[in-house]
């Protein structure tokens, strides 16, 4: 009897935990995510897993136990996940075990399949009535702030599921609404990394003869550990995907860029630790007001990742150097992250065209910004005596006039020197560890191809957060 190589990708995770702003059921939408993995394995009986993480499946069965889990899970998973479906194929192996053109085969087929429409489980006609939060069928009615509130079948999953995490979770702390997650300024942050190079790693294992089931589970245990030694007892954060080299968390504000820059860290550690060589990763950090849509906040997130990995890509194409990117949210909606840059971060006045995006960041590359010293410069126009007011106002004189904004800033600078408070913050010399070409009155730089300034990004972070 032969062997065959089955592939699975489940399709609309993000649509489906992130369709809602209440943080109860996006934990339980997490928690039946996760969950899928275990569907998996106590349901069927694989020779080898190779992939089990992140939505994403690939194992080893006999030829009736492929057909049993052809057509059994993908109905397994839709029923308990309502909203988010399943593509599947499947590779006949020649050999004992896949090879790489077997693998690459399956993902072709994959791709194939992700691009057929498939019926979502929760169809409404026009005479059943629709939870008006989600437009899908009411299947019942729960009391909610002592209200009476139609739910619909995904929703009643994802709070059955919030509520079965925390009972047999008793010691972990439940955050119920966003706003006891935000901090004083109602400012979260959703942060999704990635890990670099996965691509071009897999192959050298199969060079190698090595398992791609065992490379798997120990990255998985790897990023998960980082997240653990990431986060400290008084962060607000909590994880909404946790796997493979994928995470997606929702953090107080406050916390977002010590917990990104820890996690990047110790995610260069653990997986050096458990697969014997050191994997890099690229994050984006969209800061929010707790009430915007976390649809969009995902999706920014999603793109300023895509954008350092780009960037640090052209310093090391083999192994991209750990990076990342942020942006404060302040419009009401969202295209794209070069929308952004076009509409809201490109100063033109009178003589110079300045780009306000100065990332990436980087955690421990030469010649590049890093991360701690954008922190440590943060934290230094925290202290009084600080211009960082009057250099709010210079931002806004650098969009009327080049000749103003100069002299602007020659007047904030030469206040700054007569200020005692102002000298011990010694500004100048974080600037210029920060990047050695900047100073007091040097702000905008030439970087990546265009006249860039910083103080943007210190703007908004400052407007975001709040001093620790």
């Amino acid at each position: 009897m032969g062997k065959y190589l089955y592939g699975a990708s489940v399709q609309g995770i993000q649509d489906f935990i992130f369709k809602t702003n209440k943080l109860q059921e996006i934990v339980g939408a997490s928690e039946i995510v996760k969950g899928i993995e275990k569907l998996f394995i106590d349901n069927y009986e694989a020779e080898d897993i190779l992939l089990n993480a992140a939505g994403n499946i690939k194992a080893v069965f006999t030829e009736d136990e492929c057909r049993k889990v052809v057509l059994e899970f993908p109905k397994r998973m839709m029923q308990s996940a309502y909203g988010i479906t399943l593509s599947q194929a499947v590779v006949e192996i020649v050999g004992k075990k896949p090879t790489q053109d077997e693998i690459n085969l399956l993902e072709q087929r994959l791709k194939v399949q992700r691009n057929r429409v498939s019926i979502p489980l929760d169809l409404s006609l026009n005479i059943m009535a629709l939870n008006p939060s989600t437009a899908k069928p009411v299947v019942a009615y729960r009391t909610i702030q002592k209200k009476s509130t139609p739910v619909d079948r995904a929703t009643e999953q994802k709070i059955e599921a919030n509520n079965n995490f925390f009972q047999k979770n008793p010691h972990l702390k439940e955050f119920k609404n966003l706003s006891e997650m935000s901090n004083a300024k109602n400012k979260i942050a959703v942060i999704h990394a990635d890990g670099n190079g996965l691509g071009m790693l897999i192959p050298q294992l199969h060079k190698q003869g090595k398992k791609l089931s065992e490379f798997s589970k120990a990255l998985d245990l790897a990023t998960k550990s980082a997240f653990e030694k990431a986060k400290s007892d008084d962060m607000s954060i909590r994880d909404v995907i946790l796997g493979g080299d994928d995470m997606v968390v929702i953090c107080n504000a406050n916390d977002a860029l010590t917990f990104t820059k820890n996690f990047l860290l110790y995610f260069e550690e653990e997986t050096e630790k458990e697969l014997g060589s050191k994997l890099t990763a690229c994050a984006g950090i969209a800061y929010m007001n707790e009430k915007y849509p976390f649809h969009y906040a995902i999706a920014l997130a999603e793109e300023l990742c895509s954008a350092t990995k780009k960037h640090a890509k052209k310093i090391n194409e083999s192994l991209a150097p750990s990076s990342l990117m942020f942006h404060n949210i302040q419009s009401s909606n969202f295209q794209s992250w070069s929308k952004f840059v076009d509409d809201e971060l490109t100063i033109k006045n009178d003589k110079q065209e300045i780009r306000c995006d100065f990332g990436p960041y980087y955690l421990d590359e030469e010649n590049e910004v890093k991360i701690g010293d954008f922190i440590n410069t943060l934290e230094a126009y925290r202290c009084d005596g600080s211009p960082i007011s009057r250099l709010r106002m210079w931002m806004g004189e650098l969009y009327k006039s080049h000749q103003y904004a100069s002299v602007m800033l020659a007047r904030i600078n030469d206040m700054a020197e007569k200020s005692a408070d102002w000298k011990s913050c010694i500004m100048e010399k974080n600037l210029q560890r920060f990047n050695r070409e900047l100073s007091n009155e040097t702000l905008i730089i030439k970087k990546d191809g265009y006249d860039k300034t910083p103080i943007y990004d210190v703007l908004q972070i400052l407007s975001a957060t709040e001093a620790k």
